[in-house]
């Protein structure tokens, strides 16, 4: 192989910039969700985060504190994204015996 050919290989990709993103002063302290209803389409999935609240081991009440719309693409995206983070942050924060708690038993 020639040196040209050698220092093609090696050039690492160019960093893409990132878009500027601006974040309403409305949002900034976020919602409280701990449980969500996902549904979808041919074109677009929706995903609803709930709060419950609950009376001991079952839910009471609940109420939808955020809707979000999605391509498939951005789906396929987060998944990726939401179970890389996952398994870095059980790596690091979560004690083996509460790795795999599965689904609440009201469910």
């Amino acid at each position: 192989m020639s040196d040209e050919e050698n220092s093609e290989q090696s050039e690492p990709k160019p960093q893409r910039a990132m878009p500027k993103i601006r974040m309403p002063e409305e949002l900034e302290a976020g919602v409280w969700a701990n449980f969500a209803v996902v549904r979808h389409s041919t074109y677009e999935f929706t995903v609803d985060f709930i709060r419950l609240d609950f009376e001991g081991n079952r839910p009471k009440s609940g109420v939808v504190v955020q809707r979000v719309n999605m391509s498939p693409q951005f789906v396929e995206q987060l998944t990726r994204a939401l179970n890389e983070n996952i398994a870095s942050y059980a790596a690091k924060s979560v004690p083996p015996d509460l790795a795999d708690l599965g689904d609440p038993d009201w469910l």
